[in-house]
């Protein structure tokens, strides 16, 4: 199958100060913290293996919508990934809950899911997730999706694209 577009572009400020020489051109150090609210421990690995790959960003699990909740309150992290089947709420009921607390409402999230149906990623847009991946990760996009989100140069206006090729792994 043909690699995917980039998953997203996504308004982002930052510096280009201290910029390490393999990292993307509008690099931003320090400035990424990662929640990632997700139940299967495997998932959870690749997602940290990958970020491994980006020593700039932070990342911090939990295993459910409830901490997870708590969590994004007390971190306040740059970016949400959510799956989108947890064990106590589903990945709508936690957006809603994020979105209903003034301290959070504003925090982007992006969700993740097997369900790969264009019905799915429609409903997830219209909820108003920042955008929809699948699972399995596809490990290029998914990096590309983050670098977008990350370092790439400041936008006037979030533009989401899925990736053309979902659920994919290279």
């Amino acid at each position: 199958m043909p690699s995917p577009t980039p998953n997203a572009t996504f308004a982002r400020a930052e510096s280009s100060a201290n910029v390490p020489e393999n990292a993307p051109k509008s690099f931003a150090p320090g400035s990424g913290r990662l929640l990632y609210i997700e139940d299967n421990p495997v998932n959870v690995l690749v997602v940290e293996e990958l970020l491994a790959t980006r020593p700039q960003l932070s990342l911090i699990c939990e295993v459910d919508g409830a901490r997870g909740l708590a969590r994004a309150r007390s971190m306040l992290p740059d970016l949400i990934l959510l799956d989108m089947q947890l064990p106590d709420f589903d990945g709508y009921q936690v957006f809603e809950r994020l979105r209903a607390d003034p301290v959070t409402a504003t925090i982007p999230c992006i969700a993740l899911s097997a369900n790969a149906m264009l019905e799915d990623t429609r409903r997830a847009q219209e909820a108003g997730f920042l955008a929809y991946w699948t699972k399995p990760i596809d490990f290029k996009a998914f990096l590309q999706g983050l670098d977008e989100f990350f370092f790439r140069p400041a936008l006037n206006e979030k533009t989401i694209k899925p990736a053309a090729n979902p659920g994919s792994s290279t």
